[in-house]
């Protein structure tokens, strides 16, 4: 009687359970249907195994490698481009779906504009390069330097970290006020990264004009948090 009471239980306790899992596994695929429509995910492998991966809102428009490459010059060829997608990579995006790459305006944007890339370096690079230079990429001079602009931009780091991660990557992170010659206010959100040999750089920022990262602040700081950078051992 106890086994058969026990076993009673068992038996409309399992469906009920098993109810549960089914309802949870539901929302899970609902859940994931709903994140996948609402982002773009977009991942590049080098040809020495480096991943870099990020998101950003699927209603933004975006530009390939070949999209950026040709738009720069048209007159490459197909075996040329072949050759220069073994040692960079490019992504570039905007929440401007009217952007075309003729005019884009970059840090200048009235609505956020990104860039993701990888490069290779070359041994004319590498024998010189240093963490400092991951900081000059959208910029025209390093934020943290002590030393006075020459270029007549002034910066204001508003956040700076700087990490090596498990797989021996050196990281940076930064978010800084731009304030041009001309008297133009930017914000930039960059997060960088160089492998340990020194031979590959990746890279992703997005900005533009201060009133418009205050906007779209909460959006832009979390396609930055979204980009990672993996090697193989």
């Amino acid at each position: 009687m106890t086994l058969g009471g026990v076993g009673g239980r068992l038996q409309r306790a399992v469906p009920i359970a098993l109810a549960g899992v089914l309802a949870l596994i539901a929302v899970g695929i609902i859940s994931s249907s709903l994140m996948s429509t609402r982002f773009n995910y977009v991942s590049h492998t080098n040809v020495s195994g480096g991943d870099s991966y990020f998101r950003f809102p699927a209603n933004w428009a975006s530009f390939s490698q070949d999209q950026v490459v040709l738009a720069n010059d048209s007159k490459i060829t197909p075996a040329q481009l072949r050759s220069l997608d073994q040692t960079e990579w490019t992504e570039i995006f905007s929440a401007d779906k009217g952007l075309s790459l003729a005019n884009q305006k970059g840090l200048s944007s009235l609505k956020p504009f990104g860039v993701a890339q990888q490069l290779e370096l070359t041994p004319q690079q590498k024998a010189v390069f240093k963490l400092a230079t991951l900081r000059s990429i959208f910029v025209p001079d390093d934020p943290l330097s002590k030393s006075p602009s020459t270029s007549g931009y002034h910066y204001k780091v508003v956040s700076y970290k700087q990490y090596v991660s498990s797989d021996g990557l050196s990281h940076l992170e930064m978010l800084v006020d731009i304030r041009a010659p001309g008297g133009t206010s930017t914000v930039l959100d960059e997060a960088a990264a160089v492998d340990k040999n020194t031979q590959w750089v990746y890279f992703i920022g997005i900005g533009c004009t201060y009133s418009c990262f205050q906007a779209n602040r909460s959006q832009i700081l979390g396609v930055v948090k979204s980009w990672n950078v993996k090697e193989q051992r």
